[in-house]
């Protein structure tokens, strides 16, 4: 599979969706991500004009 990292993918997820951590925990999608960015300050979420997509963007 060739994937060019220098351009981002866009993907739609349900941030209620539950999910299953690798430990055996449960959380919402939306809890996951915040600790994904809470661990990894290398991102940040930035947002459209309108506000209606936002954007999961690596640090500069």
């Amino acid at each position: 599979m060739d994937i060019d990292l220098d351009k981002g993918k866009r993907v739609t997820i349900d941030l209620d969706e539950k999910i299953t951590r690798s430990d055996g925990t449960k959380a919402t999608m939306r809890e996951f991500v915040k600790e994904m960015l809470h661990y990894n300050p290398n991102f940040e979420i930035t947002t459209s004009p309108k506000g209606e997509t936002w954007y999961l963007r690596k640090k500069k």
